[in-house]
């Protein structure tokens, strides 16, 4: 008991003069430009919670200049069908996953499908909105590759 009441101390005394953690930086210092940013969103419906963070990340990494595309899979292939028409909502006051989206769009954002997840759900190329495509499987590794971050969601 003496010992960890002794390294408590210790840490305690040490403290100050550890080196400060890094906090977010203010907006006039980030800089993404020339990054490629990969958000990977594998829900929808099932977990809105992570629908709306991937998409709120996804267009904060593009206000800070970075390149960034959205791969989705499993049930997150339905947020790039064009029938889907995203009305949802995720707290009090929140823009709806179709206002997001749009900014995403509209930003230059670009949506990659898994191909076999488009499979299965029964999604063709013409029945994904203006950003989206079905990537292959060359399209999906270069991407992962090139990729200077991959946020999971």
């Amino acid at each position: 008991m003496r010992y960890l009441t002794t390294l408590g101390f210790l840490a305690v005394l040490a403290s100050p003069f550890a080196t400060p953690s890094v906090g977010l930086a203010d907006e006039a210092t980030v800089d993404g430009s020339g990054q490629k940013v990969v958000v990977h969103l594998s829900h929808f419906t099932d977990d809105l919670h992570r629908c709306f963070m991937a998409v709120k990340v996804a267009n904060l990494m593009q206000e800070y200049g970075a390149d960034v595309t959205m791969f989705v899979d499993l049930e997150g292939v339905r947020i790039a069908e064009r029938r889907e028409h995203l009305k949802f909502t995720w707290g009090e006051d929140s823009p709806t996953l179709a206002e997001l989206y749009d900014k995403f769009a509209e930003g230059g954002g670009k949506v990659v499908v898994c191909p076999h997840c488009a499979h299965s759900a029964h999604l063709t190329d013409p029945g994904l909105k203006r950003n989206a495509e079905i990537g292959t499987i060359a399209m999906l590794g270069k991407l992962l590759i090139e990729a200077d971050k991959v946020m999971d969601y």
